[in-house]
Parts: C-alpha cells; structure tokens; sequence
C-alpha cells in the first residue's frame, strides 16, 4: 500500500507521535513570521492596557499609596487609606486577567488559520492569516472564556480552604484540621478533574476556527473526537507542553542574564541616579524580549500540536484523509486490479 500524501507539514493520513512533533515544528518553522507577527500584537496591546490600567490606578490613589507604604513606626495605616489601594490593586488584577484571555484568544484564533494552510502545503500571508483569525475570534474568545470560568471556579475552592485555615489560626491561635483536610482533599480531586478537562476540551479552538462552530458547539465537538482518545491525546499534549515549556525556559534564560551581565558595567562604573535607571531599563527591556518570545513559543506550539491531534482523529474517525487532498489538489492514486484472488 503507498504511503498517504505529504503536501503539506504532515501526510495525509493516521498520524504517529513523529508525524504530529514533526508537523508542529514544520508549521511553526514555515509560517513563524505570521504567528510571531499576531502574538506581538495580541500581547503588545495587552501589556499596553495593563500598563495603563496600573498607571490609572496608581495616580487614582496616589495620595493613599504614600500614607500606606510610609507610615513610620508601629502606627497602622487607616482603613479609609488601606481600601482604596485594596480597590485599585482588584481592579488592575481584573484588567490584566481579561487582557490576558483576549490576547490568549487571539493567538488561539491564529494558529488554526495558519495550520490550515500548512497542512495543505499553500502559503499565507499576514494579511490573510488576520482575516481569517478576526472573523473566527469571538467564538474563540467564547471558547476560551468557559475553559477559563471552570478553571477560575475550581481554582476559588483553592482559595476557600486557606482562607478557612487563616481565620482558624487567628481566632484558636492554631490552625484546625478541617480546613487542612478539605484543601488536601480539593487538591486530590480538582487536579485530576481539571486535567480531564483540559484534554476534553483542547481540541475546541481549532474547531471553532476550521468548522466554524459557535463555542458550546465546539466544547461539545471537542469531546465527541475525544472519547476513547483521551489517554493519547493526553500523552501527546503534555509532551509537547512540557517540550514548549522547556524551550521557552531556555529562550527566556540568556536574555535574562544578558540583561544582567549588560547592565553590569553600568552599576559598577556610574552609582548616579541616571546610571541606575539605565541598568534598570535595559534589565526590564531585555527580560520582556525574552519573555515575549518564549511565551510565544510555549503558547503556539502546543496549540499546533492539539490542531494536528485534532485532524488525526477526524482521518481516523471521519476519513478526512480524501476530503484534505482533493483540497490540497493532490491527485488520487488510481484504483487497483479487480478480480477474484
């Protein structure tokens, strides 16, 4: 039997382990500039409106920070000062957590619109990838959002149960061993839950890019392909987030120390303010390159790779296979002898 046709990043069939770490990294490689391109704005706009949002936030209760952060001696901030920085801290978490879930979203949008057309071996220009990422972004967005509220919902038990050990310790000077148990035991059960979760559902981007789907129809779609696959996808998606992760350490690492090391003669040479400053900018300049490019590496990989999981079990399940070559314009293999054998 011939082997299935490689137009693109993958072949055109069932695909092993190989083909899905080999397909991610083609795709990435190929298409780099355009996922690159949409990661820098998606996290450039959102590290503009967090700064914003913390520079609103901190001329707002100006006044209040300095009575709260200079008190001198045993004296107490009053609560009147204490509660508006408490305020504007809530509010800038609250701002950079849905940023964050917006830019997340948006990169989610773009790397199926790219892995399509790496799949089918055409290329894609910026423009195109956008077009494509900006029509399926709120059904992402949707789809992002919900996986969010269950993690934001499982992770408030997290909270719960300190807090519950908190105010135990503070009224009976030791803390009780209720809320101890029932933090072990959140932990026991969440965690397992949350990581079945996370397979189930981890195909629900590249449906509500590739199908078009609305995002409960995608979340329900991504469960469908992955019953009875749960254990393989889980393999494979944790490999490679581990792989990206691993990767993205070491991107971030000589950038952070290059910083450091660069930064080095300014301090020792110059102890001015204005010396200080500039070893201080170029630290934070340089840890933020690094730490843009490794998050941009540990955020699409492991999206290629869920996208390709994806197609694999469509060939298995659906037989997508003839459907991805016509659409590649790969011509079939001609029909063998019949006959009795």
């Amino acid at each position: 039997m011939p082997p299935p046709p490689k137009p693109g990043v993958i072949p055109l069939g069932p695909l092993s382990l190989g083909d899905i770490l080999g397909g991610a990294f083609s795709a990435l490689g190929r298409h780099w500039k355009q996922l690159f391109g949409m990661a820098l704005v998606a996290y450039g706009l959102a590290a503009l409106a967090m700064c914003g949002a913390a520079a609103i936030a901190v001329a707002a209760v100006h006044d209040h920070l300095v009575l709260v952060f200079n008190t001198t001696g045993r004296v107490a901030p009053a609560r009147s000062d204490v509660q508006p920085v408490v305020v504007a801290g809530a509010v800038v978490v609250v701002v950079a957590m849905v940023m964050w879930l917006v830019a997340m979203a948006w990169v989610y949008s773009a790397v199926p619109a790219v892995l399509q057309d790496a799949v089918l071996g055409r290329s894609t220009t910026f423009a195109a990838v956008w077009r494509k990422a900006w029509s399926r972004f709120p059904a992402v967005l949707g789809v992002v959002a919900v996986q969010w509220a269950a993690m934001l919902a499982m992770g408030l038990l997290f909270v719960v149960a300190p807090t519950a050990m908190f105010l135990s310790a503070s009224r009976h000077h030791a803390p009780s061993p209720v809320p101890m148990l029932l933090f072990a035991l959140a932990a026991l059960v969440l965690m397992p839950v949350g990581t079945w979760l996370w397979v189930r559902y981890g195909f629900a981007p590249a449906i509500a890019v590739l199908e078009k789907q609305r995002p409960v129809q995608a979340l329900h779609r991504s469960a469908h392909l992955v019953k009875d696959a749960w254990w393989r996808s889980f393999g494979i998606l944790i490999l490679v987030t581990m792989m990206s992760g691993v990767i993205g350490y070491f991107i971030q690492l000589p950038f952070t120390y290059g910083g450091l090391f660069a930064a080095m003669p300014l301090t020792l040479g110059d102890h001015s303010t204005g010396g200080l400053v500039s070893a201080v900018a170029i630290i934070v300049v340089l840890y933020l390159v690094g730490m843009v490019i490794s998050q941009f590496v540990s955020t699409t990989l492991p999206q290629l790779a869920a996208g390709l999981l994806y197609i694999d079990q469509r060939v298995r399940r659906e037989d997508l296979a003839p459907a991805l070559a016509d659409a590649a314009g790969v011509p079939r293999a001609p029909a063998g002898p019949t006959g009795a054998w």
